[in-house]
């Protein structure tokens, strides 16, 4: 029934009063809490510790040791993953405190598959990189198998199957994949949101719909719009229907159908597509005796 209270004096204090590490988040920082884990920025390859002890007179030690020291502060590389302790040293030596900062190995960027992704099949769009980079990504948003169009055919890249499998994947992108480069994902879920909320697009569009449009079915990318300017382009490209997928099942577009054909898509969209929408298309070549002519095309511009 009594409470006690004691007077911590100065010179045995070894807490701090503040920690940051620039780049990093690792949560709120309590002096009581030692134990942390953090997880670096996407391009963060390098971060500044400051730590700030509660009292004066003691001393601070960061290891590792300093990355940079022509550089303003304590620098420690992170990539890769590193684990950052900071120790206290009360002013008359008789304690010390050590806090810890664990960032694991950095991991893919949210814009490396842009799109929603349910169960079943979704459509996406890659932020770009080699195909390490993008099968790090898909494993991170519980993907087991990507598909693209190769004039026409499908093509796999199914995650954790043998080299051979994959070997025609590879051979459609040698150098990786460009960035928006529009592919259809295979998940057995749990479903997740699209990270990076939409595709930001800077450049100017050479064509309403980006990607080489072939005879059969395409997948490419609708530079934005309302579903009547969509069809407008699509006609202006011989473009006879398009399709999207919403909740793994395909809702299609066909061109010069009845209003109530295409409402289900048009529901989908009520504000518009959103920029670098992807979509797929069918295109069916003229006949030869058709006013284009035997192998008569579409001028859309070939796969980025």
């Amino acid at each position: 029934g009594k409470v006690y209270s004691y007077n911590m004096p100065d010179a045995i204090d070894a807490r701090l009063a503040s920690l940051t590490l620039s780049g990093v988040d690792f949560g709120e920082f309590s002096p009581g809490q030692t134990e942390y884990e953090g997880v670096a920025a996407d391009g963060v390859t390098e971060t500044t510790v400051a730590a700030e002890a509660a009292q004066a007179g003691a001393t601070v030690a960061i290891e590792p040791g300093d990355a940079d020291e022509d550089a303003d502060g304590h620098q420690v590389a992170v990539a890769g993953g590193v684990e950052i302790t900071i120790t206290v040293t009360s002013e008359d030596e008789s304690r010390t405190k050590a806090y810890h900062v664990r960032l694991g190995e950095a991991g893919p960027s949210a814009n490396c598959l842009r799109g929603a992704i349910v169960e079943g099949f979704s459509l996406v769009v890659s932020g770009g990189g080699s195909i390490e980079d993008l099968e790090a990504c898909a494993q991170s948003r519980q993907v087991m198998a990507i598909y693209t169009l190769d004039r026409g055919a499908w093509v796999s890249y199914i995650l954790g199957a043998p080299d051979f499998v994959n070997e025609r994947f590879r051979e459609v992108y040698p150098d990786g994949l460009p960035a928006l480069t529009p592919l259809i994902a295979k998940s057995e879920g749990p479903p997740s949101a699209d990270p990076a909320a939409g595709v930001e697009v800077t450049e100017p569009w050479p064509e309403c719909l980006r990607g080489a449009i072939v005879d059969g079915f395409s997948v490419v990318l609708y530079e934005g719009g309302n579903a009547d300017e969509l069809a407008a382009c699509a006609q202006g490209l011989d473009v006879t229907a398009l399709y999207t997928l919403s909740d793994g099942e395909w809702v299609s577009y066909i061109l010069g159908a009845p209003g109530f054909v295409n409402v289900a898509f048009r529901e989908l969209y009520p504000g518009g597509l959103p920029p670098a929408t992807p979509l797929l298309t069918r295109y069916d070549r003229p006949s030869p005796d058709s006013d284009g002519g035997e192998g008569a095309g579409n001028s859309a511009e070939e796969a980025p």
